[in-house]
């Protein structure tokens, strides 16, 4: 039964909540607008503010919601589940390779922030300022998310050696490790419009304002 859920929470971290949104409230396919991903970055900037805002809570959502019922109920009808993270990962799986969707989602950026804030709260809501720190100073999503993740499991690890478990034990580090390497897998296309010079900016706080009036 551990293992059903394993697969429940891959169907959970599945559900294209940008692509069903874009249709329904939109009539557009997020997958043939802006960055062509379905996620919540392109669903803020093709679908608007208000939806991207549902997009990004519900994908923050989806990852977390199994690991948060699990880390406190560990055993579920009599069965002994695994490891709350373990879950989490299958959701973020999930979310990046969805099977309806021909294995492409998003980037996994907010459903690995909601296993993260689900498990150990103090480090997802800790990097917060970082994350939007680096996008004010580089204008870019893409860096942000990657440069966050790189933080994410430098700090988990330094936990995990200082304070250790219960809360900061091996599977964070080593679901930590994994979601970092899907995430820097799905970023690499942005890499590349980098280095091309035609990735797509964000403008954060004052500097959106200053950029329009440049215009």
């Amino acid at each position: 039964m551990e293992f059903l859920f394993i697969v429940l929470a891959y169907v959970i971290g599945a559900i294209p909540f940008s692509y069903l949104f874009g249709k329904k409230f939109k009539n557009t396919d997020l997958r043939k607008h802006g960055s062509g991903n379905l996620g919540t970055t392109n669903a803020f900037r093709v679908l608007g503010k208000t939806i991207g805002i549902f997009v990004l809570i519900l994908d923050i959502t989806k990852s977390g919601l199994l690991v948060l019922i699990i880390k406190h109920n560990p055993s579920i009808l009599g069965v002994e589940m695994l490891h709350p993270l373990y879950y989490g990962l299958a959701s973020v799986v999930g979310h990046i390779f969805p099977l309806w969707m021909k294995f492409k989602g998003g980037k996994g950026v907010a459903s690995s922030f909601g296993l993260l804030i689900a498990y150990a709260p103090f480090v997802g809501i800790g990097l917060l300022p970082f994350f939007l720190l680096v996008i004010y100073l580089t204008k870019y999503v893409s860096i942000a998310s990657t440069s966050t993740a790189i933080m994410t499991l430098i700090t988990v690890t330094i936990l995990n050696l200082t304070i250790g478990p219960p809360q900061y034990d091996l599977p964070l580090v080593t679901v930590t490790t994994i979601v970092t390497i899907l995430i820097f897998y799905r970023h690499k296309d942005n890499f590349i419009k980098i280095l091309n010079g035609n990735e797509n900016k964000t403008y954060l706080f004052k500097d959106k304002i200053k950029n329009k009036l440049k215009k």
